[in-house]
C-alpha cells in the first residue's frame, strides 16, 4: 500500500495548499505547530495579504478552524511593530458551500482569489476599498468591512463610552445596598404591614435618579 492511498483528507489538502504556493508571488511560511498556518499572497493589484488559519491543539479536538486576513500595502509591513499599523483586517466571509472543505483547500481557494485580487474586488466591495486606500490612510483603518470602514477613531470612541458607561454607574450605585435584608414574619398580618411600609427596591432607584436630576438643576 503506497503512501498516497494512506493519505487523509487533511494531508491532501496541505498538499494542495503546497502546489498553489508554488505559484509567483504566494509563500506559506514555517510554523511551529500544525495547528497554524500562515499563507503571504501578492495581488495582482500589488496589494499583499496574509491568510491565518488556527485550530485549537489537540488530536480529537472538535472546533472549527478560524481564519484571518489581514492587507497591507507593503510586504513588510507584516513583519515590523513600527510598520504593523499600516495593516487592516478584510472581513472576508466563508462561503457556506465551501466551510466542509479540509483547511487546506479552504485556504487554497481563498489565496488563489486574493492572487487575483484585482477580479475579486468586483464582486467584494471591502476588497476594491482596500485596494484604493493610501497606505498612510491605512494607519487609521482597523478594518474593512461589507457595510463600512471601521477606523481606529472609531474603536477608540467605543471602549471610552463603555469605560464612562461602567465607571457612571460604579458611583451612582456604590452606597445602594442591591441586596435588601429580609424579616422573616410568621404571621401574614404582619408581613402585609412590612410590605406596605417598606419601600421597593424600584422606588429607590427611582428616587436615586430624580436626586441625581435635581442637582443638576441646581448647578445650570
Amino acid at each position: 500500500m503506497t503512501s498516497k492511498m494512506t493519505e487523509s483528507p487533511y494531508e491532501k489538502s496541505i498538499q494542495f495548499l503546497k502546489d498553489i504556493c508554488e505559484l509567483d508571488g504566494v509563500e506559506i511560511l514555517r510554523t511551529s505547530t500544525i495547528y497554524k498556518i500562515i499563507v503571504r499572497v501578492r495581488g495582482r493589484s500589488g496589494r499583499h495579504y496574509e491568510v491565518i488559519a488556527t485550530r485549537p491543539i489537540g488530536l480529537f479536538s472538535q472546533e472549527p478552524w478560524q481564519t484571518t486576513v489581514t492587507g497591507a500595502a507593503w510586504k513588510n509591513d507584516f513583519d515590523s511593530k513600527n510598520t504593523q499599523p499600516f495593516t487592516a483586517s478584510l472581513c472576508l466571509s466563508t462561503h457556506e458551500e465551501k466551510r466542509h472543505l479540509p483547511i487546506g483547500d479552504h485556504l487554497a481557494s481563498l489565496v488563489l482569489s486574493l492572487h487575483n485580487d484585482v477580479k475579486l474586488a468586483m464582486d467584494i466591495p471591502l476588497v476594491a476599498q482596500f485596494i484604493v486606500c493610501p497606505r498612510e490612510d491605512l494607519y487609521n483603518v482597523y478594518s474593512f468591512q461589507n457595510d463600512m470602514v471601521v477606523t481606529q477613531d472609531m474603536i477608540d470612541e467605543q471602549q471610552e463610552f463603555e469605560e464612562e458607561y461602567d465607571a457612571f454607574f460604579e458611583d451612582e450605585f456604590e452606597d445602594v445596598d442591591l441586596i435588601p435584608d429580609f424579616e422573616f414574619l410568621d404571621d401574614d398580618d404582619d408581613i402585609i404591614e412590612s410590605e406596605l411600609q417598606e419601600r421597593s427596591f424600584a422606588d429607590q432607584i427611582a428616587d436615586l435618579f430624580f436626586c441625581q436630576q435635581d442637582k443638576e438643576t441646581e448647578k445650570s
